[in-house]
């Protein structure tokens, strides 16, 4: 597993884009934030590693994902239903 770097901000750009760098390899980004939002990759530093970093109290880290369950289709509840399954307390 690739370790962690921190970026930090190092500065305000004339377009308000924040300019983020990491103090391990040299990676310097700027960031737009919503409703324009944009990243500029300028120097790609170590792309093997995870880069973290926040402002304002806010701390980023790695993100973990899973798949959102998928609902049940009415005609999938009537067959369940109908073949005498209980689903989720719905008595069949």
């Amino acid at each position: 597993m690739p370790g962690t770097h921190e970026m930090v901000l190092t500065r305000t750009v004339e377009s308000g884009a924040e300019e983020w760098s990491c103090l391990s390899c040299d990676r310097r980004m700027l960031l737009r934030w919503p409703p324009r939002y944009e990243k500029v990759v300028l120097v790609p530093g170590d792309e093997d590693v995870t880069h973290v970093g926040g402002k304002g109290g806010v701390r980023v880290g790695a993100v973990e994902t899973t798949p959102a369950p998928q609902p049940v289709a009415e005609r999938d509840m009537r067959w369940l239903r109908d073949n005498g399954i209980d689903w989720n307390g719905a008595s069949a």
